[in-house]
């Protein structure tokens, strides 16, 4: 005599069953190897050609090897911040879940004390590497900062960013265009970098 234990046709058993195999629906599937490089190809490609079009490496080679003074120290700060930049990114997509096995809980960066240093400093290197790598791409070739806040403000009065380029520079517009385009290509290939797919431990301090 079989027992209500023992019987396969009981709806214990049939629920029980269901329910793994929901589950079994329910886990997210691993994302496929194309994901990530349609993902964040998306900022490589037009970063890419954006560095390449505007001529941002020329230029920046000639200042480095060409220009003196405060120009030259400008584009130094601009890839200090730059370096400073993919090394927090480095450090937030690598080393923390790669080699110490968690991730911060990104959404509440607030309440992380390892966070509310990072993001307020990894902003900061962003806004100012920008803004200096636009400085000396556009203003190369012009002596002093004296000279090109006169000619910027003249540029303003006019209604015209003729006045703002420097003479070896690349102009303001296509300086902002080369430096977003150099960021972009920047961002997009960290983000290449795979995340681990064992599971990590969300981090709260």
């Amino acid at each position: 005599m079989s027992t209500p234990h023992s019987h396969p046709n009981l709806p214990g058993r049939r629920q029980s069953s269901s329910s793994r195999d929901l589950q079994d629906v329910d886990v997210p599937r691993p994302p496929g190897a194309l994901a990530p490089l349609v993902k964040h190809g998306k900022y490589v490609v037009p970063g890419a050609l954006g560095v390449w079009a505007t001529g941002v490496a020329d230029v920046a080679r000639d200042v480095l090897d060409g220009e003196g003074g405060w120009i030259r120290k400008t584009l130094l700060a601009a890839i200090g911040f730059y370096v400073a930049t993919v090394l927090i990114f480095l450090y937030l997509v690598v080393f923390l879940p790669w080699l110490r096995g968690y991730m911060p809980n990104y959404p509440r960066w607030q309440q992380s004390a390892r966070l509310r240093v990072l993001v307020p400093v990894l902003t900061a290197t962003i806004l100012l590497g920008w803004t200096s790598l636009v400085v000396a791409l556009s203003q190369a070739g012009k002596a002093t900062p004296a000279l090109a806040l006169r000619d910027a403000l003249r540029a303003i009065g006019d209604a015209s960013l003729e006045a703002v380029r420097g003479a070896r520079g690349l102009g303001l517009l296509k300086s902002m265009a080369g430096a977003t385009a150099f960021y972009s290509l920047t961002f997009g290939a960290l983000g290449l970098i795979p995340t681990p797919t064992v599971p990590v431990r969300i981090k709260e301090q």
